[in-house]
C-alpha cells in the first residue's frame, strides 16, 4: 500500500466512499472496514497506534448505532425498553448508521496511515496539476511543524521556570507561537525568492512520480469489487 501512487489511491478510496454513500448495507460497510484494517496492518502500522486512532471512531459508531436503533422509521416516543431483534428495522438501521462511520473512517485511515506526505504532494502536483506555490507551501509548512512543537515546549518550560501555570491551549502560550510562525513564514518566503523560485516558471522533476500498471490494477480492483458487491447485496 505504501508504494502505490497517492493520487490513484486517493481516487480509488474516494470512489469507494461514493459507492458506500449510495448503498445502505451494513454488510458491505463492515466488509470495507475490515479490509481497510487488514490493509493498514499489512503496511506495518503499529496495532497500538491503530487502536488509539480507532477509539474515538468506535465511540462515534456506538453513538450512531443507538441513535439509529432508537430513531428509526416507525419509532415511537417516549423511550422504552426493547429486546434486540436481529430482523427488526430498528437494529438494521442502527447497524447501517454505525457501519457507515466505520467504513468511512477505515478508508480515511487507510489513505492517511499508508501514504507518505511528501510523496502525496509530489503526486498531486504531477497527476492533479496542483499549483507549485501551493505544493511547496505545504512542504514548507510540514517542515515548520517540528519547530513549532519544539517552540511550544520551550515556552511551556519558560512559564514553569517562572512559576506561572497556564493551560495547554492558553493564549499566553499560543501568542508567541503565532508570532514565531509569522516570522518563519516570512523568512521562508525571502529564502525562496532569493533562490530564484517562481511559481509561474516551468520546472522539471529529478524523480517524477508516475502512474504504474499496478496503480491502475489497484484502482480497477478496488472500485470494481466494491461496485460488484454493492450490486449483489
Amino acid at each position: 500500500m505504501r508504494t502505490l501512487n497517492p493520487a490513484v489511491k486517493f481516487i480509488a478510496l474516494l470512489a469507494v466512499t461514493l459507492i458506500l454513500a449510495a448503498k445502505h448495507d451494513p454488510i458491505l460497510n463492515f466488509a470495507v472496514f475490515l479490509l481497510s484494517m487488514a490493509a493498514i496492518l499489512s503496511a506495518r502500522v503499529k496495532p497500538r497506534t491503530l487502536a488509539l486512532l480507532l477509539l474515538p471512531i468506535l465511540l462515534a459508531a456506538a453513538g450512531m448505532f443507538f441513535t439509529g436503533y432508537r430513531f428509526h422509521a416507525g419509532g415511537d416516543m417516549p423511550v422504552r425498553a426493547e429486546i434486540l431483534d436481529i430482523g427488526s428495522s430498528a437494529l438494521w438501521n442502527g447497524l447501517t448508521q454505525a457501519s457507515r462511520v466505520l467504513a468511512y473512517a477505515g478508508a480515511g485511515y487507510l489513505f492517511a496511515l499508508t501514504t507518505d506526505r511528501l510523496l502525496m504532494v509530489r503526486s498531486f502536483q504531477r497527476q492533479f496539476h496542483l499549483p507549485q506555490v501551493f505544493a511547496y507551501g505545504l512542504l514548507a509548512a510540514w517542515g515548520v511543524f517540528p519547530q513549532m512543537a519544539l517552540e511550544y515546549r520551550r515556552t511551556r518550560a519558560a512559564f514553569r521556570a517562572r512559576g506561572i501555570r497556564v493551560f495547554p491551549v492558553s493564549p499566553a502560550l499560543l501568542k508567541p507561537l503565532l508570532v514565531k510562525s509569522v516570522r518563519w513564514s516570512e523568512a521562508l518566503s525571502m529564502a525562496m525568492e532569493s533562490k530564484g523560485f517562481s511559481g509561474q516558471s516551468r520546472r522539471t522533476d529529478f524523480d517524477p512520480v508516475r502512474v504504474r500498471p499496478r496503480d491502475w490494477l489497484f484502482l480497477l480492483l478496488t472500485v470494481g469489487v466494491t461496485a460488484a458487491a454493492a450490486a449483489l447485496l
